[in-house]
């Protein structure tokens, strides 16, 4: 039951935004063993966002708050992708995008028909 939050710092329009929040899910689901029935894809235009190593160019960060448990080789498989497909889709430099994950306990993450189990690789 992830939530991946999208921050760009320019304009796309709502049929981009929907495609890519679709792909993004698929991504996600495929890369972390998942399904996409639960996935919440947020893309959120922002005035500003400031990262360090910046550019003057197109700035993207994803805020994922994910169930606990995979490996951190794993959720860095998973960041590469979102950053290649980042900058595949919207022409965003590697040096201009940041992955955040935030953990959380299966039971943490609900559903109006399910709480959350916690997660384990598949044996």
């Amino acid at each position: 039951m992830p939530h991946l939050q999208f921050d760009l710092d320019f304009e796309v329009t709502e049929r981009e935004a929907n495609q890519f929040a679709t792909e993004l899910a698929e991504l996600y689901a495929e890369r972390m063993d998942a399904d996409t029935d639960y996935a919440a894809v947020t893309v959120r235009e922002v005035k500003a966002i400031h990262l360090g190593r910046a550019t003057d160019e197109k700035t993207v960060v994803l805020q994922a708050d994910i169930r606990a448990g995979r490996s951190a080789d794993r959720k860095r498989e998973l960041a590469l992708a979102v950053i290649d497909a980042v900058a595949e889709r919207f022409g965003v430099p590697e040096s201009n995008q940041k992955v955040v994950f935030t953990e959380h306990e299966g039971r943490q993450m609900m559903g109006y028909d399910r709480v959350g189990d916690d997660w384990s690789e598949p044996s």
